[in-house]
């Protein structure tokens, strides 16, 4: 057998080995086992270890270039080493010695877990190389952009319907099938609308789950994966790039593996700041700070990636009249939803260019029209709820906690979700606001959902271009093209679309009132998570009618539309032009 033929069939081999890996994983972790059943997931995680290694060796005697595949894999090998040192301490020093009784004595892991866990990383490691290499192979089929993001947005999320099933996952040990895929879908779509008490009804477990949802999600599975084939230098190819450059929507192909870098590194050091930022404001909230620790992470995530799931049954409410926590939280919303071009571009790395060797010193149109949008949404919005709500929901309030509160209502209702006073009892002008706001959501490129602000933009300049009559999209002195006019034309149209489809099918399936379902529908459409408290109440139809207008808004409809459609080969006849009367 030749060279060629044995790595394609150890490939082949390791994916299935990567199965057995992820399945022992969750067994551990997801299942009650006995003693005898942990021992068995343990020796079965070693057996995987050992058939990867020999998988290593394998490569390493085929490898043409072995001092190159060694600095390659250098991550897997630092781990497999602690392997080998940990079965070393445990196969000899275990109970005896004055290594374990030091280890004992500063209240250590044992080393028999300490053993499991470092091998339990090292399968993690190994499960995400595996990933990588199918990512590799996706990349490899002339799939378009728009279909490899639904295909990968629905495997994550059969992927986190599976695990909430699990029974450490709930407190009471069971969830119904419905409501598992629903908190998978609106988890994986950043969406925050929930049909259970995240903070009570899931486990830490659970919660660990839906939280690794939000951030795949917020990120893309994509992205994630191609991160890690840097991370484990094994680079990006051709065609994965050009995959990857259509999944972020940017324009060039040769930064892309430096621009995925300053996004996960940006993301990941903005989540990290919100939660260190959370936890000093929040400690003293908790009996315990390991408590602290965790509600902080879970919400600077959750904030950062527009999500919008809480770990508190009333959302943010406890916290309306707290400044500091309202500025982090507001702070990484808008953040989160800028959109990575704008961010990387105000940073002075350009990603999204008119030409490759433009100067990097100037904002991208993209960039200004974004941030002018945005700026003008928050300041109308906050001046908009002041005035709606100042002898409603904010009626006694000083005005301090009434200007914050309206600000923190502007901020979350562009796709965060979160709330910090009751939303039911906010009047209907307000909750049409709310709606306007959600349906135009954040930015492109980012974790928001939505039409996005600046096809808002362009919608809005195009009317006023037609009403003006001068038949072309001006912005900071630049021309806008007319297919992107035509194009952001196109999204708010299917936007309405899918939102009036959606609002029409449950008003027959459900018993609600019309201002219900509209906010209900808008709010899953712009991935926003805010409610008037219907969603735990819908029926298995209407729970399945608001994932598929999640999953609408997070991918986007007209990427949706493209995705589900077939490419026309284009005519080679023409009719001749005739007028019709409009209005």
């Amino acid at each position: 057998m030749d060279r060629e033929r044995i790595l394609a069939w150890l490939s082949r081999a390791m994916f299935g080995v990567a199965a057995v890996a992820v399945a022992s994983l969750v067994l551990e972790y997801g299942f009650y086992l006995t003693p005898a059943q942990e021992r068995l997931v343990h020796l079965i995680d070693l057996v995987v270890v050992v058939v990867f290694v020999l998988d290593g060796l394998i490569r390493f005697g085929l490898s043409r270039k072995r001092l190159a595949y060694v600095r390659a894999r250098w991550p897997g090998l630092v781990i497999l080493g602690l392997i080998l040192v940990q079965l070393f301490l445990v196969a000899h020093l275990s109970g005896r010695g004055w290594l374990p009784a030091f280890l004992e004595s500063r209240s250590v892991l044992s080393l028999t877990k300490g053993y499991i866990i470092v091998l339990q990383v090292y399968l993690v490691v190994l499960i995400l190389g595996q990933a990588v290499k199918a990512n590799r192979r996706v990349a490899s089929f002339r799939i378009h952009p728009a279909r490899t993001v639904m295909f990968s947005f629905l495997l994550i999320i059969f992927a986190g319907f599976l695990l909430l099933l699990t029974p450490k996952a709930t407190a009471g040990g069971d969830i119904d099938v419905v409501d598992a895929l629903f908190s998978a879908t609106s988890a994986v779509c950043v969406t925050g609308l929930v049909v259970v008490d995240t903070g009570r009804y899931f486990t830490a477990f659970g919660q660990g789950i839906i939280l690794t949802l939000i951030q795949i999600g917020g990120l893309g599975l994509i992205t994630l994966t191609a991160f890690f084939a840097l991370m484990i230098r094994r680079g990006l190819g051709v065609r994965e790039s050009l995959v990857l450059r259509g999944v972020m929507t940017f324009e060039t192909v040769g930064r892309l593996g430096r621009t995925l870098g300053y996004m996960i590194g940006f993301t990941f050091a903005m989540e990290a700041l919100g939660a260190l930022l959370l936890f000093t404001q929040t400690r003293l909230d908790f009996a315990r700070a390991g408590e602290a620790v965790w509600k902080s992470v879970f919400h600077a995530i959750s904030a950062y990636c527009n999500a919008g799931f809480s770990l508190y049954s009333t959302s943010f409410e406890r916290y309306s009249s707290h400044v500091p926590v309202n500025l982090i939280m507001t702070s990484l919303i808008v953040i989160g939803g800028l959109g990575f071009p704008v961010i990387m571009n105000v940073l002075g790395r350009r990603v999204l260019v008119a030409r490759p060797g433009a100067a990097v010193s100037r904002w991208s149109l993209h960039s200004k029209l974004v941030l002018t949008t945005t700026v003008a949404l928050l300041v109308v919005g906050t001046i908009a709820f002041l005035g709606l709500e100042w002898d409603g929901i904010l009626a006694g309030k000083p005005l301090g906690d009434k200007v914050m509160t309206s600000y923190f209502a502007s901020v979350t209702a562009r796709t965060a979700g979160f709330n910090t006073v009751r939303t039911s009892a906010l009047a209907l002008p307000t909750l049409f606001l709310l709606a306007a706001m959600m349906f135009i959501g954040g930015s492109p490129g980012g974790t928001a959902g939505g039409v996005k602000t600046s096809t808002f933009a362009l919608v809005l300049m195009s009317i006023r271009s037609m009403i003006g009559r001068v038949g072309r999209v001006e912005l900071f002195g630049r021309r806008v093209p007319r297919w992107i006019v035509a194009e952001a034309l196109l999204v708010v149209s299917m936007g309405i679309l899918v939102v009036s489809a959606g609002i029409f099918v449950l008003l027959i399936v459900e018993d609600l009132s019309m201002s219900d379902v509209l906010f209900e529908v808008t709010s899953a459409f712009g991935t926003v998570g805010l409610s008037t408290g219907i969603t735990a109440t819908l029926s298995p139809v209407g729970k399945i009618v608001l994932m598929i207008i999640m999953l609408t808004g997070r991918i986007g409809p007209l990427t949706l539309a493209l995705a589900l459609g077939q490419r026309p080969e284009p005519p080679d006849y023409d009719y001749p032009e005739e007028r019709v009367v409009i209005g």
